[in-house]
């Protein structure tokens, strides 16, 4: 157990065990919540089979953007506006064109390309070339590339190139990247330790216009954690009780569901 953690079961035994806690956030990779599966939904795409005959000539021709939309059709399939399948999900045919759209500097299908081969079943070495791609697009103007490049230099352990890249996704006008600089600076995780740095931030996130619904969640988990461990903050049960219950506002936020279970088992048990 780090010594981050033995602080925190002393001081915090009327409100949540250690272990609880550990369970939630894993100390070696803070990043990593516990998710609900999400089902996406089939066949999102829908277009007449004529629609679908003139873009696959567009990108036979080598037009990138058409090549890239082929992709993201044969990613999601693709129904006509009866519901008759027109193309049908491929993920050897979507990686296929995405490539062929990247190789004729298509951004968006570079980045595309490199979140592919960053994934982890497709093993480290593909994870290199998931790093050329991306930074191609970042360098064609695909500011959503440099945090995939964080996160993909992450995965492979290299923590202070990730938190460079998220600095730069910042610089690009994605406030989400906070979340992740807060977590890299609570945990000192290619940065030094800095609390304090980590709360503004998280504030910082959750106040952002340029991020999802999910990162400023997480904002409000990681804050409320804080506040509950009392790190960069005055420690405050009722605080983080009440920032817990803003991330899980929806029920869709497993950690903060679970912090605030195990709270509230504590609190009556005193």
């Amino acid at each position: 157990m780090t010594q981050d953690l033995c602080y925190y079961s002393s001081i915090m035994k009327a409100t949540l065990g250690a272990r609880v806690f550990e369970k939630v956030v894993d100390p070696s990779c803070p990043w990593n919540l516990p998710r609900l599966k999400v089902k996406f939904r089939k066949y999102p795409y829908k277009m007449t089979s004529a629609e679908w005959k003139g873009l696959l000539a567009r990108a036979n021709q080598g037009d990138a953007e058409a090549e890239w939309e082929v992709a993201e059709r044969y990613s999601d399939g693709c129904r006509d506006r009866s519901g008759k399948i027109l193309v049908r999900y491929s993920a050897r045919k979507a990686a296929e064109w995405f490539r062929r759209s990247a190789e004729h500097g298509f951004a968006p299908a570079q980045n595309t390309l490199g979140v592919v081969l960053s994934d982890r079943k497709t093993g480290e070495t593909n994870r290199h070339e998931a790093l050329a791609w991306l930074k191609k697009a970042f360098r064609g103007g695909d500011s959503c590339a440099a945090n995939n490049i964080a996160r993909t230099y992450r995965e492979n352990g290299n923590l202070r190139r990730a938190v460079y890249w998220f600095r730069k996704s910042l610089a690009s006008g994605d406030d989400g990247a906070y979340v992740q600089l807060g977590i890299h600076n609570y945990w000192g995780k290619g940065a030094g330790i800095d609390h304090m740095a980590a709360v503004g931030c998280f504030r910082k996130a959750i106040r952002g216009r340029s991020i999802s619904e999910g990162e400023r969640d997480d904002a409000f988990f990681y804050l409320g954690m804080a506040y509950l461990e009392g790190k960069g903050v005055r420690k405050s049960s009722r605080t983080a009780q009440r920032l817990l219950q803003q991330a899980n506002v929806d029920n869709d936020h497993p950690a903060a569901f679970r912090l605030l279970n195990q709270m509230t088992k504590r609190a009556t048990k005193r």
